[in-house]
């Protein structure tokens, strides 16, 4: 993508969808012509993206504030992810494309918005490594002390599971569990926050995560065979 000189005004109401996402991509060097993009971006794809939204949200009993909440969350997403590939699309027409893309992310975010009751990311500065079962409860579930009371109980086995752990499987197989979406790394921060604080390499951290995973599964399956 070729960015113009600040002399010419674009026009970015004519442009191809997929071009906008390039504009998009290029928010930390061109900030302004970023935002512009994804303004007309967003009006151009919010009708589809909301009814998509209300269509899911009907379908596990959400109502039509939690769908507004989700195809915002959609958007945000495409505004720091921006992860559209044009050689990759399902559709000639780029516009189609790009919904075919949109509608996997917005399944996923309202998945999100079923466990923590948000969609909404935080800050990079506020992600924080978790040490405890109470750290992922709180950041699990916000705010709601039922409901926080309630995943405490549910995640006392794999409290249990984690005494034959050392401290180091502990911290990387929470901060995963508390982090990581649909099979997705976890974000970045944390990973570095998580290397910095177990002075590990990332291969080393796979390896503990797999282990603490392998074990607590073992510890699963013989409470279930001993059923």
């Amino acid at each position: 993508m070729k960015v113009e000189s600040k002399k010419e005004e674009i026009d970015f109401s004519i442009l191809p969808s997929d071009e906008l996402i390039e504009y998009i991509s290029f928010k930390d060097e061109f900030p302004a012509e970023a935002e512009k993009a994804f303004v007309i971006f967003c009006d151009r794809f919010h009708r589809d993206i909301l009814q998509k939204a209300e269509i899911y949200c009907n379908k596990y009993n959400h109502n039509e504030v939690v769908a507004l909440d989700v195809a915002n969350c959609t958007f945000a997403r495409v505004w720091k992810y921006h992860s559209f590939n044009k050689e990759k699309a399902k559709s000639k027409n780029i516009d189609t494309a790009i919904k075919l893309w949109l509608y996997p992310i917005v399944y996923n975010e309202l998945m999100k918005y079923g466990v923590k009751n948000s969609c909404a990311e935080p800050d990079e500065d506020d992600l924080t490594i978790v040490e405890n079962i109470d750290e992922l409860v709180t950041l699990t579930i916000d705010g709601d002390s039922e409901k926080k009371k309630d995943l405490k109980v549910k995640l006392e086995i794999i409290e249990r599971a984690m005494l034959g752990l050392s401290e180091k499987h502990k911290i990387i197989y929470l901060t995963y569990k508390a982090y990581e979406n649909n099979g997705k790394n976890i974000p970045r921060p944390v990973g570095k926050k998580l290397r910095e604080k177990l002075n590990l390499t990332q291969s080393s951290i796979q390896v503990y995560k797999k282990e603490a995973t392998d074990h607590i599964k073992n510890y699963l399956k013989s409470l279930n065979g001993n059923r």
